[in-house]
């Protein structure tokens, strides 16, 4: 399969020299803006985690949007502050040469418009850096999903793998249900118990295998892929303990302030502000983003930790059941335990593992999640 990918008009004929899935592949950037090696590391059939910014950047339709309208802003000389509020001056000017005086409703109605478009134009902050943050913002934003969205396809993977292993000592203690039934060791009830079991297991085991194709087609489709393309997806990279120890949110703090998107755009605001209202407006908000980033840094660093016991907990208990689990295999290779006592075991060992894996996900995500915020993007609250 191949993916889709959008490309400047000038790489077109570059990327078309490449055979494989980069045949169609469109980038947002030119040829020379990466090495060879980094561009087939993008353009190959896999999808890895350390790529995801670099997908997001390339071939990320909302981000090649935004590029074409930071082009076009520059080509229509919409770079400062006062040429952005120079179209509402432009506005006014037009709505007060409608002014006839034949006409003392539609001339009111003029009056109204021009003086709105005035005072647009004395509140404007905007500019081309603003718009830049801004986009630069919503990319930032967009790969973060994506690492939220690989990460929950493997967890969602794990909940079906763990729900398909039930629905097997399911299957196994209804057969052993109807065995026991013929031998009148159980009732009916019992039957219909075991087999309401099976169903309903089933069903989990269906819905669970739909989110995880919803998730995986999102994926892709955010990427540059087709939705129905079938590359293969690597796991998540283990967790950095040494990362973890070496988190200080004390000393982050300046670097989720000095790198935050919604702190930076608000100040080239405040920087761009005319109006006296709008400057003291957005110095409150300014002063509450600090406020704000530095309360989100403590609390995501928090949640690490959080994430680290549960993590230590699952881990400590997977390391009790896989003693039961050694001791239930000894047991059945000398014929004293039965087979569905031991798909029992087997059961319970697996959940455990399934348990260890998914905390370590979570964990993961928590270390994402605070690295993301150093980053940029720890909640500024506006």
């Amino acid at each position: 399969m191949r993916k889709w990918k959008l490309i400047s008009a000038c790489c077109l004929s570059a990327v078309l020299a490449f055979s494989g899935p980069a045949a169609t592949a469109w980038a947002g950037s030119p040829e020379f803006a990466r090495t060879p090696e980094e561009w087939a590391k993008l353009r190959d059939n896999v999808m890895e985690y350390d790529e995801l910014a670099g997908l997001i950047r390339e071939y990320n339709v909302t981000v090649q949007k935004n590029q074409l309208t930071i082009n076009d802003k520059k080509k229509d000389d919409k770079v400062t502050r006062d040429e952005y509020a120079q179209a509402y001056r432009d506005a006014a000017f037009d709505a007060r040469s409608n002014i006839t005086g034949d006409d003392a409703v539609a001339d009111a109605q003029a009056q109204v418009t021009a003086a709105q478009a005035d005072e647009t134009a004395d509140k404007m902050t905007e500019d081309l850096t603003v718009d830049q943050l801004t986009f630069d913002q919503q990319e930032a934003n967009l790969v973060a999903s994506a690492q939220s969205s690989m990460i929950s396809y493997f967890q969602q993977k794990l909940e079906l793998e763990s729900a398909k292993d039930s629905l097997e000592y399911m299957e196994a203690q209804y057969q052993s249900a109807l065995v026991k039934q013929g031998a009148g060791m159980a009732t009916l009830s019992d039957v219909l118990g075991a087999k309401e079991s099976v169903q309903s297991t089933q069903a989990t085991v269906e819905k669970l295998s739909g989110s995880l194709e919803e998730t995986r087609q999102k994926l892709l489709v955010m990427l540059g892929w087709k939705y129905n393309d079938t590359p293969e997806i690597k796991d998540i990279p283990a967790v950095n303990f040494d990362h973890i120890a070496s988190m200080n949110p004390e000393t982050d703090k300046d670097a989720a302030l000095e790198n935050n998107y919604t702190f930076k755009i608000n100040k080239r605001k405040l920087s761009n502000a005319v109006a006296e209202i709008t400057k003291e407006t957005l110095k409150r908000t300014v002063s509450s983003n600090e406020e704000n980033i530095k309360s989100e840094v403590v609390k995501n660093y928090q949640s690490v930790q959080q994430a680290k016991a549960a993590y230590d907990q699952a881990a400590a208990e997977f390391e009790l059941e896989s003693k039961n689990m050694e001791t239930a295999e000894h047991k059945q290779q000398v014929g004293t335990l039965s087979r569905l006592d031991y798909m029992k075991q087997k059961n319970a060992f697996n959940t455990k593992n399934v348990s260890l894996k998914k905390a370590q996900l979570a964990l993961f995500q928590a270390v994402q999640t605070y690295d993301n915020a150093i980053k940029g993007l720890a909640s500024a609250g506006g």
